[in-house]
């Protein structure tokens, strides 16, 4: 069936619609939705991420690290910075994963005899990391990494000090699979901070 040569038509002129403001009717200028010629949108993950590095996009530091007497970039300035990669096709995702982990352990006791004994056992042990993975709108690869939620284990129950250190690891994550130059503020995960009379978070 032939289409009808007026549908193949692609609009690009202005046209005049009307919309009530205040009780006056006001004209304006809209667009009908149409193919974009030129788009910035590769065909792969790694063109994507060329063009991305071609920008040269740094994250904002403006947070202060008074243990280091500097400034760092905090979540929210790497995402908007890998967030300049969506116009190449580029979004990314990250998740908390916990495990498990059992490990073996030998105990060997030594008694005033000067004799031992050894004895087995196993431990569990939580391990915590954050997984981010990039992904492109038109391929199907994608790149991923997981970076450990490094926290003390008598911490792991203190919601403020396990934020602390998640939000540390998904900023390295995306630092690191984006390319963006990294702070070494590593004490605002560790609670270095506290030791100088600085509230940690």
């Amino acid at each position: 069936m032939k289409m009808n040569e007026e549908s193949k038509k692609v609009y690009t002129n202005p046209i005049r619609t009307q919309t009530a403001m205040g009780g006056r009717v006001k004209e304006v200028d809209t667009k009908l939705p149409s193919k974009v010629k030129n788009s910035q949108i590769t065909e792969t993950l790694t063109e994507a991420l060329n063009k991305f590095q071609q920008e040269n996009i740094n994250a904002l530091k403006s947070n202060d690290n008074p243990f280091y007497k500097s400034t760092y970039a905090d979540l929210t300035s790497v995402i908007n910075a890998v967030n300049q990669g969506a116009k190449f096709g580029l979004c990314f995702s990250q998740q908390v994963h916990y495990k498990n982990l059992i490990l073996d352990k030998q105990i060997v006791e030594t008694y005033k005899d000067g004799s031992t004994k050894q004895t087995g056992g196993q431990t569990i042990t939580r391990d915590i990391y954050v997984k981010t993975s990039i992904y492109h709108v038109k391929d199907e690869m994608q790149i991923e990494c997981d970076v450990p939620v490094l926290i003390n284990n008598a911490e792991k129950d203190n919601p403020q000090k396990m934020g602390s250190a998640i939000t540390y690891a998904k900023r390295y994550g995306l630092q690191a699979l984006f390319g963006l130059g990294q702070d070494d503020d590593a004490n605002e995960a560790t609670g270095l901070n506290d030791k100088k009379g600085n509230k940690n978070g």
